[in-house]
């Protein structure tokens, strides 16, 4: 579906065209018919003029003093014409030279207006009216070459044609910067909704006009109760496990019993079915902070958090002599909640450490996103535990210590973030070289 601005730019555009043309073809109706009556109106005096010097002699002859009509009806082929006849007789001025118009004889009271071709392909406009004079039906016909009046007038279309396509332009200019500051407010909700998936705040600003402040409030309604939400629900987790782990040590004291220590097998049983529901209920717990969290992420510093968590594993694998190299690119951002992270990384970096020979490294990548690569020198995984690795409580090595629930947590934290976890042998260093690509707030389609 095209853009709300794309829809009002056109529909404006539209109608605005579509009056203007309206506009265009009235004022050219009505300056040609302007324009006509008022000729039509000359011809209607003419014909008047000339019919007061029109006479008939003592011997019914027609006879017309051509020298009151003016200089205009002699010089030949001048677009001023009349002619003057009855049924018997005609009288034509000087300027047709040797043509004459065909027309009709009118009764006394008649009028007809006319287009007729003249001579020198001149295009008239004739005027006939019949008259009744001295007995004699007459009728009187004046015409005038309507072509340089046609030309003025087609010269003045043009013009006006020219100066509405201007005046359109300057109104679309007009009415874009009109749409452009209607969706403004829109702009200014895109711009919080951003700040509020950075976690720069933690509600949209209610300003704007009347019809979108209620869509603001009912946003901020719904955050505000997801919030509340949110903190029964890890309240009422933390009671839960609060209870559930007292439970579990009154049975670590209950293995603890003389009658207990008496019977080895029953006590190491307990002590494994606490272990794996204490690692349980972590796992849980970390799930439901996970998929229950839903208030948006801070920027996190990257360059803080991971060098004192690479510290931190290089004192933890310090007999080990790690030598663990970091990189984060210039623009790299991670929005979310710095205890995923550095959960996130020091689960995977923790492995990269205990199963490589000497060699870690981690690279940030900045894209659509962020991207995390951790790389070792280690022995790597087969291709069959590399689709095993994010199930939850596999191990590879069963000899070493461990949950097994380290990487299906990790696998957890990048769906949470609508990322993606990928397992597959380093072809720099030789072990394993796991790559996280995680959905940030970079890139958003904005208004312009």
């Amino acid at each position: 579906m095209a853009s709300l601005k794309t829809r009002l730019s056109w529909g404006l555009m539209l109608s605005l065209t579509a009056l203007l043309t309206l506009q265009w073809l009235i004022v050219m109706y009505a300056i040609s018919r302007l324009t006509e009556n008022q000729l039509i109106d000359r011809l209607q005096r003419e014909c008047e003029n000339l019919l007061s010097i029109v006479d008939f002699n003592s011997l019914d002859q027609l006879q017309i003093d051509a020298q009151r009509m003016g200089a205009i009806y002699q010089r030949p082929f001048s677009g001023h014409y009349y002619t003057v006849f009855t049924s018997k007789q005609i009288s034509i001025s000087r300027s047709l030279w040797d043509s004459e118009l065909n027309l009709q004889t009118l009764a006394a009271g008649q009028e007809r207006k006319l287009r007729i071709n003249g001579p020198d392909g001149q295009s008239l406009l004739v005027v006939l009216r019949g008259y009744k004079k001295q007995d004699h039906t007459i009728t009187v016909a004046v015409a005038e070459n309507i072509e340089p009046l046609q030309a003025n007038i087609n010269r003045f279309q043009w013009l006006y044609a020219l100066i509405s396509v201007v005046g359109l332009l300057v109104l679309l200019g007009v009415q874009r910067l009109m749409v452009l500051n209607a969706l403004k407010p829109l702009k200014n909700i895109q711009v919080n909704i951003d700040k509020l998936g950075r976690g720069e705040t933690s509600l949209l600003e209610s300003e704007g006009p009347d019809e979108i402040r209620p869509l603001i409030e009912a946003i901020n309604r719904l955050l505000t109760g997801m919030d509340r939400k949110y903190h029964r629900s890890r309240e009422s987790l933390g009671n839960l496990a609060h209870a559930l782990k007292t439970r579990l040590s009154l049975v670590n004291q209950i293995a603890e019993h003389p009658i207990i220590n008496d019977n080895p097998d029953i006590q190491s049983s307990l002590y494994e079915s606490t272990t794996v529901m204490s690692n349980i209920i972590e796992r849980e717990l970390k799930r439901a902070r996970l998929l229950g969290d839903v208030r948006p992420g801070r920027q996190v510093d990257l360059k803080v958090g991971i060098a004192e968590l690479i510290n931190t594993l290089r004192q933890i694998y310090a007999s080990k002599s790690v030598n663990i190299t970091w990189e984060i690119a210039t623009n790299a951002q991670f929005f979310g909640d710095k205890e995923d992270l550095m959960e996130m990384l020091g689960n995977l970096l923790d492995n990269a450490c205990k199963w490589s020979r000497n060699r870690v490294s981690l690279t940030v990548m900045d894209g659509e996103g962020v991207s995390f690569i951790i790389e070792d020198d280690g022995d790597g995984a087969s291709v069959a535990d590399l689709n095993m690795l994010t199930r939850r409580g596999f191990r590879a090595d069963e000899s070493q210590p461990g949950s097994g629930l380290g990487l299906a947590i990790v696998n957890d934290i990048v769906e949470s973030y609508n990322g993606t976890l990928n397992f597959s042998r380093s072809a720099a260093m030789g072990g394993l070289r796991v790559e996280i690509k995680l959905d940030q707030f970079k890139e958003r389609t904005t208004l312009n």
